[in-house]
């Protein structure tokens, strides 16, 4: 794993890099609040997940990673970070810490930081703009990752999480249903964004590659990854809530708890969660076999899918 660790890196100081140019001071007419608020989170670190994604798939068809590509991927760890801005919010999930520091709306209050998450993600969709003029191709994709960002994506998974607690106490449906109900939030909640990830690199290789059968059968390959991905990731995340510690994690833990959060684990139970997290594992080892009768370069991509399945509790 050390020459993915090395790559990984690599990758996100391309990512830094391309944050740091995008929200230099010269890009704001004024030194606004709103501009100093996006910054301080979208600045604060992170594992930059979303945007490692578009590389890695990207790197399944022997692709370079280019500026526009690195563009394309900023855009949606922009739109990401702007959405953790707002969770945070009394409001939302009422969250007072994340990644080791004080949320934006504690420094900033909760007005600056509606703004700060509000500017951020239109600065995404002004560079998607931007992108999409110097290269029409990339339309498609800045208009999954608008629809994948909104209503019938995340936004649509965050109401439904909204939901959720009113779901548990007055629906007496059984536990089939709610963990349906379940399925379908994370699916858009934390899979969105991670689908949009995944789709940008497949369809950048589509544009870029001519030597590769992109056909209906490996778009979905590609997509049945990011939503099995997208769940698991979000279980580990529940699991996380409940086992592991504010200094491990950079964030606050027992919140679910506190808030009667519809999660895995307090619908499944631990025991339980963690064994639909490993079904969803093996079936993404499946999902690996299947592209590697394309003779894709997938080393990279199944790394990254191990590194983000051993999240230590």
């Amino acid at each position: 794993m050390q020459n993915f660790k090395t790559t990984y890196q690599e990758h996100l100081e391309l990512i830094e890099n391309k944050l740091l140019e995008i929200t230099s001071e010269e890009n704001f007419i004024q030194p606004f609040s709103a501009a100093k608020s996006l910054k301080y989170s979208l600045l604060s670190g992170g594992k930059r997940i979303r945007p490692v994604l578009v590389f890695a798939v990207v790197n399944c068809f022997n692709l370079k990673i280019t500026d526009e590509l690195i563009h394309l991927a900023v855009c949606i760890e922009m739109i990401h970070n702007y959405s953790l801005i707002h969770d945070d919010l009394p409001a939302m999930d009422d969250d007072s810490l994340r990644r080791g520091k004080p949320t934006n709306h504690m420094v900033y209050g909760e007005g600056m930081a509606i703004l700060g998450g509000d500017a951020l993600l239109n600065l995404a969709y002004e560079n998607l703009f931007e992108i999409a003029i110097n290269n029409p191709k990339t339309l498609k994709i800045a208009k999954r990752i608008s629809y994948e960002a909104g209503i019938n994506g995340m936004i649509g998974g965050q109401s439904m999480d909204l939901e959720g607690s009113e779901f548990i106490l007055t629906n007496n449906s059984s536990i089939e249903d709610k963990l349906a109900y379940l399925k379908k939030l994370q699916e858009l909640k934390t899979g969105g964004l991670i689908r949009a990830a995944v789709l940008t690199g497949y369809h950048y290789s589509e544009i870029n590659n001519q030597n590769i059968d992109f056909n209906s059968k490996l778009e979905y390959l590609f997509e049945d990854y990011a939503n099995k991905l997208g769940l698991a990731f979000q279980i580990r995340d529940d699991l996380l809530d409940v086992l592991s510690n504010e200094d491990t994690l950079g964030k606050s833990i027992g919140k679910d708890s506190r808030d009667n959060k519809l999660t895995f684990v307090s619908l499944l139970g631990i025991d339980e969660a963690k064994d639909f997290e490993k079904k969803l594992y093996q079936e993404i080892e499946e999902i690996f076999l299947e592209l590697k009768k394309y003779n894709l370069n997938i080393k990279f991509l199944k790394n990254l899918t191990e590194y983000l399945t051993n999240r230590a509790y």
